[in-house]
Parts: structure tokens; sequence; C-alpha cells
């Protein structure tokens, strides 16, 4: 093989691997951006639970009180 032919090869090759580190690189961002708005999902979701909780044991407060006021 001669000595242009090998550079173009190389070339060549230096090309595609420079296209595929940026393609993973983009991929990393794009998954990145998904953890974060997964983790902003679990917070929101974490104060619903919470607020659920919290009116699930009012209620039953209530229900206790109903309950002994009319046997």
């Amino acid at each position: 093989m001669a000595v242009s032919e090998l550079e173009k090869a190389f070339g060549t090759l230096t090309e595609a691997l420079d296209l595929t580190e940026s393609e993973i690189t983009e991929e990393i961002k794009i998954i990145q951006q998904q953890i974060e708005e997964l983790k902003e999902r679990i917070v929101e979701l974490h104060g619903k639970q919470e607020t659920l909780a919290h009116d699930r044991e009012s209620i039953s407060e209530m229900v206790n009180r109903y309950a002994a006021a009319n046997p």
C-alpha cells in the first residue's frame, strides 16, 4: 500500500472515530439531561407522597373521631 493510500486510510479512520466520539458525547449529554429531569421528578413525587401521607393520616383521625362519637 502506498504512503498516500495509507495516509488516506488513516484520515478516514480518524474522521470516523471523531464522528463516533462526537455522537457518544452528544448521547452522554442527552442522558445526563434525562437524569437531571428524573431527579427533579423524584423530588416532586416525594413531596406529593408526603402530602398524601399527611392527608391519609388526617382522614384516618377524622374517621376515628367520628366512630368514637357515634358508636
